[in-house]
Parts: structure tokens; sequence; C-alpha cells
């Protein structure tokens, strides 16, 4: 398990926090206008794109008390012993990834769905170039015991979702993704959501003629 020497992630905590608080006024007041399905896959994306960010920047936090920890003077570290965070950085990596994993599903319920807003392309481009990535990572996880098992994995590649080489990523097995291209795909998503509740908000404000 690398330790790393610094915090290569990008910052998200910028990202409109409030996704949950509008979720639950929707809740309330009902989707109006569309089916109880198409309702709740909406719901379910935009309590996600909630998840998984909060579970980044968690691994994000963990990586920043890991480069703190190592900072502490060698007299304390001998008194209390060695702190290591990066078991809490990998938990919350294989949190997210799942999240997102599911994130993409449901996009695609989403999308499927005559009722639902037309998403705008752009976003939907950027999103879905790493579609391939993220399931390549995520699946690693979910399936690790299995290639054990099996005599799937190389000797030195590591079992855990952990940094990569330069630090500016997560690696497990022979797959690998940049945190600048997961911070991206997070954006993006939540940018997604914002999308769905301001589209349904105008649609719901609409005057019946």
């Amino acid at each position: 398990m690398g330790i790393p020497s610094e915090c290569k992630m990008p910052d998200l905590s910028g990202l409109d926090s409030s996704l949950k608080g509008r979720l639950m006024v929707q809740a309330l007041l009902g989707d109006r206008g569309v089916s109880q399905e198409v309702g709740l896959y909406r719901r379910e994306f935009i309590r996600l794109v909630d998840k998984a960010s909060d579970e980044y920047q968690e691994a994000r936090a963990a990586i920043l008390a890991q480069i703190a920890e190592a900072k502490r003077p060698a007299e304390e570290m001998l008194k209390h012993g060695r702190q290591i965070f990066m078991f809490d950085f990998t938990d919350h990596m294989e949190t997210c990834f799942d999240a997102v994993r599911r994130l993409y599903k449901l996009l695609d319920k989403i999308k499927s769905e005559k009722e639902s807003p037309e998403i705008p392309t752009e976003l939907l481009e950027l999103v879905e170039a790493k579609t391939s990535s993220i399931a390549h990572v995520r699946n690693a996880a979910q399936h690790m015991d299995e290639r054990i098992e099996k005599g799937e994995r190389v000797a030195g590649e590591p079992i855990m979702l952990t940094l990569n080489k330069n630090e500016d990523g997560v690696v497990l097995l022979k797959h690998e993704l940049k945190f600048e291209e997961l911070a991206m795909v997070l954006k993006k998503m939540h940018e997604i959501a914002v999308h769905i509740l301001t589209v349904k908000k105008m649609q719901a404000e609409e005057p019946v003629v």
C-alpha cells in the first residue's frame, strides 16, 4: 500500500451541497407529470450523486490525514504508534466506485424513458467516455476473491485499491484511473443531477392552460 507524499485528488467540496435538500422537497411534493418509476429513478440518481461525491471527499481526507501523520515528531510516533489512514482511503474509494457504477446504470434507464428530460449531449459524452475505465476498476475490486482463488493475479499487483506510482490516481491489478478523470465524472454526474432537478422544477411550474 502506497503512503502518499502529497494529495493529488482535486477538491470537490465546492460542488452544490443542496441536492439532498432539494431531493427531499421533490419527494414531498411528488413528481408531477411523470410515472412513479421515472420519479424513483431520478431520486435514486440524485441520491447516489451525493453519495459518490461524499465518499470521494472522505477518501481525499484520508490521504490528507496520512500526510499529516507522516509529519508527526518521531518521539510522538514511538509513544503513541503510527496511524494508517490509507485503509480508510481504500474503503471510501471502493464505495465511491460502487456508487458511480450504479449511476451509470441509472443514467441508462433515465435516458431510455420517454418522460425524462433530454440531457445535454456534451455532458453525456464526457461521462460515458469513462464508463469502461470505471467499470474495470470497480469489477476488479468486487471480484478480487475470485481472481485470487483462480490464480488470475500477477505477482506484485495490488489486491486492493491503492495509489498508483505517481500518486495521481488509483490502481488495482492492471487497471488504473486518474483522480482527475474520476473527479470529472463526478462533476458531470452532478451537473446532470442539477439539470434533472431544474428541468423538473420548470415543468412543475408551467401554468395549466
